[in-house]
């Protein structure tokens, strides 16, 4: 299963802000992902094989970064295929948009149901899948302008209440200007793992777990986070659609 990790707040050295995060790769990641943002673009690297590539970037580079997004695969399981090394990119109106999750998730080949639009996936994972049909959603929205954020929080979470019948679907995503990130399950439960959150005076760290000493909260099962910069501008509680409510 999929580890996820992003950070939002000052610019920081890659080494720095990522520090925890690489500690737990060295003993646990099978492959991994770090997409970083330099305004609206965003520097991704995809090593399926964990064979060092993120790892020596963050060495090597003296980039500070305001806004990035990781993912990690488990030692466990067989080394990714690079169409399916997370986390995922598209571009919106001029904008790279950034996703990963973790969970797989059932049912989204309904096109009826779950339209990817222009949106093609290139691999072939649920979290793909999933993401494409997320832009195809948010492309409506950002035909004219910027939409307002409050606008994108509610496509966001409308699209988790959609996704959470279908399986575990933890995800973190990005429009350049904007962090969202879902919780679907409990944090503090083992077998149902859900994401994490700290915050500094600088920035706020999401992870799939706690990863140092800092003060850790798991997000609420289902909740939807909007996070810019350092700040949690808004909170979505979880929802039932009303298709759902007489399940």
């Amino acid at each position: 299963m999929s580890f996820l990790f992003a950070y939002s707040g000052v610019e920081t050295r890659l080494n720095q802000s990522l520090a925890a995060l690489m500690a737990r790769s060295r003993a646990s990641a099978a492959s991994l992902g770090l997409a970083c943002y330099e305004g609206a673009d965003a520097q991704l690297i995809r090593d399926p094989a964990a064979a060092g590539l993120v790892s020596g970037f963050i060495d090597g580079s003296p980039q500070a970064c305001g806004l990035l997004l990781a993912c990690q695969g488990r030692a466990a399981d067989s080394p990714a295929a690079l169409a399916n090394c997370q986390p995922f990119a598209r571009e919106l109106m001029g904008s790279v948009h950034l996703f990963a999750m973790q969970g797989e998730l059932q049912g989204l080949e309904d096109s009826r149901a779950f339209p990817t639009g222009v949106f093609t996936p290139v691999g072939d994972t649920s979290a793909e899948r999933a993401f494409c049909v997320l832009m195809s959603r948010l492309r409506v929205l950002w035909q004219e302008d910027v939409p307002l954020p409050e606008v994108r929080l509610a496509v966001v979470s409308d699209f988790a209440a959609r996704m959470r019948p279908l399986g575990l679907a933890n995800f973190i995503y990005s429009d350049a200007e904007l962090l969202f990130v879902h919780g679907h399950q409990q944090a503090d439960d083992p077998d149902r793992p859900g994401l994490f959150l700290a915050r500094s005076d600088g920035g706020i760290r999401v992870s799939g777990q706690a990863l140092d000493t800092a003060d850790w909260q798991g997000l609420e099962p289902g909740e939807v986070l909007m996070i810019k910069g350092h700040e949690v501008l808004e909170c979505c509680a979880p929802f039932r659609l009303w298709s759902q409510l007489c399940d």
